[in-house]
């Protein structure tokens, strides 16, 4: 009897240090997890960026819903997050803390919630343009490596009501039969640096040659940002840096208040 109460002592001791060491692991995890979490955008722009070059095709989509889930809306998310990141992956393409495999696919996993109707990781998208009778073409000429910003502009002019058609990588006969089809209020473009300047150039100067009539056109982007003669250097009408400006300056309306984030990215 002694012998079967010491053994059922020795097991209440043995499940009680069991207890104690399954406790203990899951309080450890549960302290990694909130210390790991982000706790500031610039934070949370990083984690994204990091995962968003990572071997995983799902984790930068995680990192999306977990950011959602603190209460930052989807608009934040395409509006705010997803340019940071973007404006991050290229100055560690410049810093050369990554490499232009991580770097290619990262754009492009960030260009697809802007492409991907159904918005796997950020719910389902509905589309908010509000019809105005305004229609633009987004022009990604064939010389233009760096796509990402035109699809972020292309989408804050639907926030505002314009209807926006994207052109892509089209050849110049190519393009000038799509713009006399169609109705456009507006031909925009976006430059990513002053390689793209001589291209769009070209482009215009055959845009304008080609067509009887050509609507005004438009050219936004980091590149504009630090220079001032882009207009006079390109042929385009207007130069901006806000999709609010050249919705202004083409003189269309708008059914959007000024955004924080508001730019020809």
């Amino acid at each position: 009897m002694n012998c079967v109460s010491g053994r059922l002592e020795l097991q209440d001791k043995r499940d009680t240090a069991i207890r104690f060491l399954v406790e203990a692991a899951l309080q450890s995890v549960a302290t990694t997890k909130q210390s790991s979490a982000p706790r500031s955008r610039e934070e949370w722009v990083q984690r994204l960026c990091a995962e968003i070059m990572s071997d995983s095709e799902t984790s930068h989509r995680n990192v999306i819903s977990a950011l959602l889930a603190t209460g930052v809306s989807t608009e934040d998310v395409l509006q705010t997050y997803v340019p940071a990141v973007a404006r991050r992956l290229g100055e560690l393409w410049i810093q050369d803390k990554a490499t232009f495999v991580q770097v290619t696919v990262g754009a492009s996993r960030l260009q697809a919630l802007f492409q991907n109707e159904k918005r796997p990781s950020l719910g389902k998208w509905l589309d908010r343009t509000v019809p105005l009778g305004q229609s633009m073409l987004m022009i990604l000429p064939e010389t233009e490596d760096h796509t990402l910003g035109a699809f972020v502009a292309a989408d804050q002019f639907r926030r505002h009501g314009i209807w926006v058609r994207m052109s892509i990588r089209l050849k110049p006969h190519e393009l000038v039969r799509v713009v006399e089809e169609g109705c456009f209020s507006m031909l925009g473009m976006s430059l990513a640096s002053h390689k793209s300047v001589a291209g769009v150039e070209e482009l215009i100067k055959f845009l304008r040659s080609a067509m009887d009539h050509c609507p005004p056109i438009v050219i936004g982007g980091r590149y504009i940002l630090d220079e001032d003669d882009v207009e006079e250097r390109t042929g385009a009408d207007f130069a901006v840096r806000s999709v609010r400006e050249a919705i202004e300056r083409c003189g269309l309306a708008s059914v959007s208040e000024p955004l924080s984030i508001d730019s020809m990215a």
